[in-house]
């Protein structure tokens, strides 16, 4: 059965946080890309590779709230860690009524992107790379 994209969620806490559903997200996504070592050798008439190390980067929109909760504004401050040690914690529900099924990880938050524009919703677009282990229970 298809699940509509309007049953995800965000879970999110920084090192000094509790985690919690982030309020009004818009639409998250994230992309985990392995990297491909070249193992071919001279004489071979087909290149031959191995996987390697992998990681991800994301994204998430959100609507402008300035009274959104805890973890929103953490979430959009979190970008504003200099020197970040990569303890911000993020886990991604394609459906938030099943809350086993999720990708989870340590991230950075590499970028937060504020909109406004005539007749439309404000947003915040924010971008994280993750760092360590991707858990995956899809």
């Amino acid at each position: 059965m298809a699940v509509k994209g309007d049953v995800g969620k965000i879970m999110f806490h920084n090192a000094a946080g509790t985690e919690a559903d982030v309020s009004d997200l818009r639409s998250w996504s994230l992309s985990i890309t392995k990297d491909l070592i070249e193992t071919t050798k001279m004489g071979d008439t087909f290149k031959s590779n191995l996987g390697g190390l992998i990681s991800g980067t994301g994204s998430a929109t959100l609507l402008y709230n300035p009274s959104g909760n805890s973890d929103y504004q953490s979430f959009i401050d979190d970008v504003l860690t200099t020197g970040d040690a990569g303890d911000a914690a993020i886990e991604l529900f394609p459906d938030s009524a099943t809350s086993a099924k999720k990708i989870s990880s340590s991230i950075i938050i590499d970028s937060a992107d504020y909109s406004a524009t005539l007749g439309e919703i404000e947003e915040i677009a924010i971008t994280f790379t993750t760092t360590g282990t991707i858990t995956s229970a899809i």
